[in-house]
């Protein structure tokens, strides 16, 4: 087991210690916000006799003749009706918000950098040599292609936040259609990352080692930042998409039904609305390959799940943790596309981007592995029992690099 020290581990210290302070903030406000939703009638009545001998002390004789009761009555809350139920929404710290998914990007990509480095190299576990040089550098430069994903998604949210002006949560959330599908998305990953690091010893077992080797397993000050990293980032984009639901969907009973119908809807709509219409066709087809993907590396056996990932049994179960983002965000994009935003709105091209970086980064982890690494193909062992499905996965990662215009 490693636990030694990293050289990102005091820079993920810093980016966690400003997710908890966020999210302590974002915790705050919305408990001081429903303390003044439940309370807000009880206030009212209770200040209303106060209000209404000030406010007739200080009209004059004909202005308290025509004066109603509503008139003299101020509510003491700002509130907002809707279904003739008055509630409080507090405006949301959309520059706190930014600085929030910077920070939880940055640890992220961080963490998953790590994990790369910590889980790719020699003696993991011990003995177990790499065959040359090259080898481990481009199996990381493949893994780390998924960083792209994690910045791309997280300055979405940042430039989502930076562009809008809204007075309430909700509000923010039917700022972009993106914005509470990404946060969703980015506390599924941050849970799924995090159960992969606290069980990476299990995960990445070696059949038939004796005594039992696995090629990672994290433990003390290691396991803590890393679970802290991802837990942290999970934990903001569950929150801001729970605060972002309309009111009537905050109960968190209703949140699997809601999750459930949303999911389904997607899944009938990866099909683009116009087949003639190249950029839509390009993200209903990567939405489509991103998810086969996330099935293949997740349920599938050896050598199948080895594809895309390439990483044999060391990061392959970890990767399909966000090719599931980059369906997310392809499927985003398409939306986009179809509602004629991809090319106007920020926080989409951030997207593009970063299904862009994805491309170009994985396309050359394995243009480099087949030109330049001297062990291919004999050390490709896995690869080598499914040539088809590699050829096929770096095809359809190929169509994240067309350009989005038509």
């Amino acid at each position: 087991a490693h636990s030694g020290r990293f050289p990102l581990a005091d820079y993920q210290i810093i980016m966690m210690r400003i997710l908890l302070l966020t999210l302590a903030y974002i915790v705050a406000t919305c408990n001081a916000a429903a303390a003044a939703q439940m309370s807000v009638g009880l206030r009212q009545r209770m200040l209303t006799p106060i209000v209404v001998g000030v406010r007739r002390a200080t009209m004059n004789s004909s202005q308290q003749r025509y004066a109603t009761k509503s008139d003299l009555i101020q509510p003491s809350v700002t509130s907002v009706s809707r279904g003739g139920t008055a509630i409080c929404d507090s405006k949301p710290p959309v520059k706190l918000l930014q600085w929030a998914y910077a920070a939880a990007g940055m640890a992220t990509t961080a963490g998953w950098g790590t994990m790369a480095y910590t889980t790719i190299r020699d003696n993991q576990p011990a003995g177990a040599m790499m065959p040359c040089w090259q080898h481990p550098v481009f199996a990381r430069i493949g893994a780390m292609s998924a960083a792209s994903l994690i910045l791309g998604s997280f300055a979405s949210l940042a430039a989502t936040c930076c562009e809008s002006d809204a007075e309430s949560w909700e509000e923010l959330g039917d700022s972009s259609p993106s914005f509470r599908r990404q946060n969703l998305a980015l506390a599924t990953t941050g849970v799924a990352s995090s159960l992969w690091v606290r069980f990476a010893d299990v995960v990445t077992k070696i059949p038939g080692s004796n005594p039992v080797a696995s090629h990672q397993s994290y433990s003390g000050i290691m396991q803590s930042r890393l679970i802290g990293a991802y837990g942290s980032a999970g934990l903001l984009g569950a929150l801001v998409w729970a605060r972002c639901l309309p009111e009537d969907s905050r109960n968190p009973l209703t949140w699997p039904k809601r999750i459930g119908d949303g999911v389904s809807k997607a899944i009938v709509s990866i099909a683009p609305k116009d087949v003639n219409d190249p950029v839509q066709v390009k993200y209903a087809l990567i939405t489509t390959s991103m998810l086969i993907f996330t099935g293949m590396q997740t349920v599938c056996n050896m050598p199948v799940s080895v594809i895309p990932s390439w990483t044999s049994r060391r990061l392959s179960r970890a990767f399909p943790i966000y090719t599931f983002l980059g369906a997310v965000t392809a499927f985003d994009l398409k939306e986009a596309t179809e509602n004629g935003r991809i090319l106007v709105d920020k926080n989409y091209r951030y997207l593009s981007s970063g299904i862009k970086g994805f491309g170009a980064l994985y396309l050359g982890a394995r243009a480099g592995a087949i030109c330049f690494d001297p062990s291919f193909p004999e050390h490709f062992g896995m690869v080598n029992q499914v040539p088809g499905l590699a050829v096929a996965a770096m095809l359809m990662v190929g169509l994240t690099l067309r350009s989005d215009e038509r």
